[in-house]
């Protein structure tokens, strides 16, 4: 099935459910009339198929800023991933076209970043990528791999070792 167009209108309580699957992507919705549900069934097999080429030539930092209008404000972390989204949009890794994103950039980042900041700092930041280049590639459809899960993560920080001193209690 991957390569080609599945769209089917069918009579529904509601009105008429247009349901399209394309190259595993599957989107579904209700009309009023049968004519709204062929058209929009058409737009999406259309967006689906060309969404990579399209979405491909934007820059990784447009995909950082619209997870961070989009996805964030659902979080209740948002500020702070808001602000560090921003940040890496504004790094040399936003500037790379989607299409050219690979692991070794990644890698790259990772490493200067390992340079500035802590290891939990570089762990949740590259969570945090690893989220968005997801969305990217599941809902999205921007992306055909997720090009984080091939690279490591640093290793996890040492525990804590200092107990408060009795004036702190």
């Amino acid at each position: 099935m991957w390569g080609m167009t599945v769209a089917s209108i069918t009579r529904y309580k509601a009105g008429w459910r247009a349901q399209v699957a394309r190259d595993g992507i599957r989107r579904s919705k209700v009309f009023e009339t049968k004519r709204e549900a062929q058209d929009w069934a058409a737009r999406q097999e259309y967006l689906i198929k060309n969404a990579e080429k399209e979405a491909s030539a934007q820059p990784f930092g447009d995909v950082l800023i619209r997870y961070a209008r989009e996805v964030s404000p659902t979080k209740r972390g948002e500020r702070w991933e808001v602000l560090r989204l921003k940040s890496i949009a504004a790094n040399r890794l936003g500037l790379v076209r989607l299409r050219n994103l690979a692991a070794n950039q990644l890698a790259d980042w990772r490493d200067q970043r390992l340079r500035e900041v802590s290891l939990s700092t570089v762990r949740r930041e590259m969570n945090l990528l690893g989220a968005v280049l997801t969305r990217a590639r599941k809902e999205w459809g921007l992306l055909s791999i997720n090009p984080i899960e091939d690279v490591r993560k640093p290793a996890e920080p040492l525990p804590r070792d200092r107990l408060p001193a009795q004036g702190e209690i």
